[in-house]
């Protein structure tokens, strides 16, 4: 089926698409690519917030771990900053009876001085909430949606705000991943770089 590329107007038969909204097409990975300053701007997988909201319900036919974008909303905080107000507002705004902290988890780039820092709703499980198949993969067991904010050690300075696209790739890059060990690679790293202190053999290692 013939489509307009959104970078020359052709209408040949769509080669590509935008992997963020996967709404724009283009007749070729040039036209994409020199069209990207412009869809960038607008495209909603580009646009940057302080939080996500990741839902337990894919509300699909496909598999959960092949719908991680649709399961993500964004869900800018205005108390962002510190653990109480975050909590504060995550009760009121969504009607949450509490919150708490479910997971942290380093990105797919290489990061060792931030993490994706996750809240979760007290009760979870109790309460017969969906099992979150994406959460679990940074989480462990973890039921019903959750919040994800950037967080990190104290004394490092964390990019508050990010993409929905990198969050994608972050989560993505589990399924292929384990989390514990990554964990443990990062913080390795952080604490050899900070102190100089070689601790490669270290099976097992949280500086925080």
């Amino acid at each position: 089926m013939a489509t307009t590329c959104a970078a020359c107007s052709s209408s040949q038969k769509a080669k590509t698409r935008c992997s963020g909204c996967k709404e724009v097409t283009y007749c070729s990975k040039a036209c994409q690519t020199s069209h990207f300053p412009a869809h960038g701007n607008i495209c909603p997988a580009f646009q940057k917030y302080n939080c996500f909201l990741l839902h337990a319900d894919a509300q699909t036919s496909r598999p959960p771990l092949d719908e991680i974008s649709g399961q993500l909303e964004p869900f800018h905080l205005q108390n962002y900053g510190t653990e109480t107000a975050e909590i504060g507002e995550l009760k009121r705004r969504l009607g949450w009876s509490g919150a708490s902290e479910v997971g942290k988890f380093y990105d797919h780039a290489g990061s060792d001085t931030w993490y994706y820092f996750v809240y979760g709703q007290r009760g979870g499980k109790r309460e017969g909430k969906v099992r979150n198949e994406v959460a679990n993969m940074v989480c462990g067991e973890t039921h019903g949606d959750v919040a994800i904010i950037r967080s990190g050690p104290a004394g490092f300075d964390t990019p508050e705000n990010f993409t929905k696209s990198a969050l994608v790739n972050a989560l993505v890059f589990y399924k292929t991943h384990s989390r514990d060990t990554v964990f443990a690679e990062r913080e390795r790293n952080r604490f050899g770089k900070r102190t100089g202190f070689d601790l490669s053999g270290v099976p097992s290692f949280d500086a925080n």
